[in-house]
């Protein structure tokens, strides 16, 4: 299905399965740690809040800033992402909760976390793109 189509059918299965498209393309431009692709689907003033709560605006920002985590304290780690549930709210814009689970070989999160972030993504042409991510690290 094409996001155009999803839009237009507008249906919780369409929803989902555009936040998933976007949750794909952040997954696999994490796994190939790959900054600039993992920024290529927010807004270019999009906000990311990152689980330690520090925020980055902007997607400039957000490429450096995973970039920089690639190459240092999550390198050679891997993530998964699957959304829990989408809708839209108002004017196709999409409110999505997205499980995600990294694995990191080391650094001060070495081993399998989750996490569940807050993702707002809204229309953009004939797609859509990530306005806001807000990660949250999920304790336990």
């Amino acid at each position: 299905m094409s996001i155009t189509e999803a839009r237009n059918q507008a249906t919780p299965s369409s929803v989902v399965a555009v936040a998933q498209g976007l949750m794909t393309r952040l997954e696999e431009a994490w796994n190939a740690a790959d900054g600039a692709a993992f920024a290529e689907p927010f807004s270019a003033n999009a906000d990311f809040v990152a689980i330690r709560g520090d925020l980055h605006t902007g997607s400039t920002a957000i490429a450096e800033g995973h970039q920089q985590i690639f190459d240092t304290i999550y390198a050679g780690s891997t993530v998964a992402y699957r959304v829990l549930q989408a809708r839209e709210i108002a004017g196709g814009v999409i409110l999505a909760h997205v499980r995600g689970t990294i694995a990191a070989p080391s650094g001060p999160l070495a081993g399998e976390h989750a996490a569940t972030a807050t993702v707002v993504l809204v229309p953009h042409g004939d797609d859509y793109e990530i306005a806001a991510f807000h990660n949250t690290l999920v304790s336990g």
